[in-house]
């Protein structure tokens, strides 16, 4: 996997940044736990995490508990972390580091999570504001093809990062496919 399908997979997920409107901010997402706004917060944070791990460094997880959009811009917060994390994806090795995983063990190298976490919660954000869930499909398919199959059912038991899998149409987009192997409802977006 290269860096460029991570710059496309971010340049589709600020596309869909880039077309939430305010008044959307307290949508539900798919991804239960947080609505609109609080799923772009993430991101942003996730961004910084993702920024430490592909330098071979710990991740300060107190970036979780920052309000990375009080400046009412989420677009251009989204756009600054993602620079940091794809600057941090070009550095010699980082593209081949392990992941750490919630169970405690290594995973999938950190870009394919970090593709993952881009396209997914692109993903996330399109379904609950109405847009294109599926901007890069080229991009949606490389995480598809990294991803499914492979999640460890210690790591969906602890119910932190991924949901049991929900049932999709096996006809319905690679998108919609791939969030709900990861344990998205799709079922009425199919």
């Amino acid at each position: 996997m290269t860096v460029d399908l991570m710059e496309r997979a971010v340049a589709a997920t600020t596309a869909t940044i880039r077309g939430i409107r305010p008044d959307q901010y307290d949508l539900p997402t798919p991804c239960t736990e947080w609505n609109v706004r609080a799923l772009l917060n993430h991101l942003v944070a996730a961004n910084h995490l993702f920024s430490a791990w592909a330098a071979g460094e710990q991740p300060d997880m107190g970036v979780f508990g920052v309000d990375h959009l009080a400046g009412g811009e989420p677009a251009k917060a989204y756009e600054a972390a993602t620079r940091a994390a794809l600057d941090a994806f070009a550095t010699p090795g980082a593209t081949d580091r392990a992941a750490p995983l919630p169970s405690g063990g290594t995973g999938p190298r950190v870009v394919d999570m970090y593709l993952m976490e881009q396209v997914l919660h692109g993903w996330d954000l399109a379904a609950a504001t109405g847009q294109d869930r599926d901007r890069d499909p080229e991009v949606t398919r490389a995480a598809y093809d990294s991803w499914y199959g492979r999640v460890p059912p210690e790591v969906r038991e602890l119910g932190t990062v991924f949901g049991p899998e929900q049932p999709c149409p096996p006809d319905a987009a690679v998108a919609d496919r791939l969030a709900a192997y990861l344990g998205r409802q799709v079922g009425h977006l199919c």
